[in-house]
């Protein structure tokens, strides 16, 4: 038996605490609000102002994120806030990462895909993460030990063992046009060697999709724990497997790992491996 199809069917599904029940309840609760209020901005959002060259802002990110920090203060005093648009809050070993539209870019665009994206972590372990793609009318959640859900019925991760028969997902840094490290000689080794590359501009989203057995692999580097915490957990939840571009255990708060569903890890493993070995170091 294939190594990600024994991890799945041997997950080991455990009660859920009262803590991550609740710590899930008020996610979702505070997501799909969050989706409510964006969507009121999208294909009509109005301002849109720059954090960089290509980085954007909405007033809908920042309406979201009050949002959401507000719900998760009152429910939770005690944890630590760190959000994409606002400052570092609260105390404590318990940490929400809070990503109030990831795809910004794409929404500014009125592009579907986009998500609000709140995980609780305690150092680099997932307890519970939801993510919601109001667009695209799909919520993703988990908590720790109790599996992966896709608007509330199971998934899990893909049983294809084939790199050709693979679709993979990936994206780019905002600085892509500076940075030797743009993923682009990692791009075309993948593009020789799986059956499709999609780039759609969210990562949270790519990571459900991996655990909903949609994409196979998915790679990036170069983003922040808010892209990624939710949509990690929800790939180990649903069976598939998480590390470094080197192999090693991947912590998400990083911004850079390989998600995949077990399978196909080590192709994907080897294929970054030997995709960034062609490139010249850097000079400067």
């Amino acid at each position: 038996m294939a190594q990600g199809q024994k991890s799945r069917k041997m997950h080991d599904f455990m009660p859920m605490t009262e803590e991550g029940q609740r710590a899930l309840e008020v996610a979702e609760r505070a997501a799909l609000q969050a989706g409510e209020l964006v969507m009121k901005g999208w294909r009509a959002v109005g301002e849109i102002s720059r954090k960089g060259r290509f980085d954007l802002l909405t007033e809908y990110d920042l309406a979201s994120e009050e949002l959401i920090r507000k719900q998760l203060s009152e429910e939770f005093p005690t944890h630590r806030i760190i959000g994409e648009e606002k400052a570092e809050s609260g105390e404590g070993e318990l940490v929400w990462y809070v990503d109030p539209i990831d795809g910004t870019t794409n929404f500014a665009h009125g592009h579907f895909f986009f998500a609000v994206s709140i995980a609780l972590y305690r150092g680099s372990q997932g307890l519970a993460g939801v993510v919601h793609a109001p667009a695209l009318g799909v919520t993703w959640k988990a908590a720790k030990g109790t599996g992966a859900f896709r608007n509330g019925r199971p998934c899990s991760v893909s049983m294809r063992g084939e790199l050709e028969e693979a679709l993979c997902a990936t994206g780019f840094p905002y600085d892509r046009w500076s940075n030797p490290e743009n993923n682009q000689a990692e791009l075309a080794l993948f593009l020789q060697r799986a059956r499709g590359i999609r780039r759609c501009g969210a990562a949270s989203v790519d990571l459900c999709l991996v655990a909903d057995g949609t994409y196979d692999i998915y790679w990036e580097q170069g983003l922040n724990a808010w892209d990624m915490c939710a949509g990690a957990l929800l790939v180990e939840e649903a069976g598939g497997q998480l590390s470094t571009y080197e192999g090693d255990a991947a912590d998400p708060r990083t911004g850079k790992l390989i998600a995949s569903n077990g399978v196909l890890h080590e192709a994907a493993v080897r294929t970054i491996r030997e995709a960034r070995n062609k490139v010249p170091p850097d000079k400067s």
